[in-house]
């Protein structure tokens, strides 16, 4: 559950965008646990977004309150919502 806190989602990221380049870019404003950019399952091919997970929840408060330029792209950065268990 404290990993949730500092979770953003990260959208409008460039195709050309790697996860390696997406950590890079957002370790400027703290320490980064985890960043994955989301792929389709039949082709591979980036979706066009992802998720950053920092380790301290309040540097992820403040990131979102920025502008992102990353590879040419404006990304948008904001609170992740956590997903539902859908057991029925």
């Amino acid at each position: 559950m404290e990993m949730e806190l500092g979770k953003l989602f990260i959208g409008g990221i460039s195709w050309d965008t790697n996860e390696d380049r997406l950590r890079q870019y957002f370790q400027a404003f703290g320490e980064v646990l985890e960043a994955v950019i989301m792929k389709d399952r039949a082709t591979g091919r980036a979706r066009g977004f992802g998720f950053v997970v920092f380790a301290d929840p309040s540097v992820a408060e403040r990131v979102v309150m920025e502008k992102h330029l990353i590879d040419g792209r404006n990304v948008e950065a904001k609170k992740a919502v956590p997903r539902e268990d859908k057991t029925f």
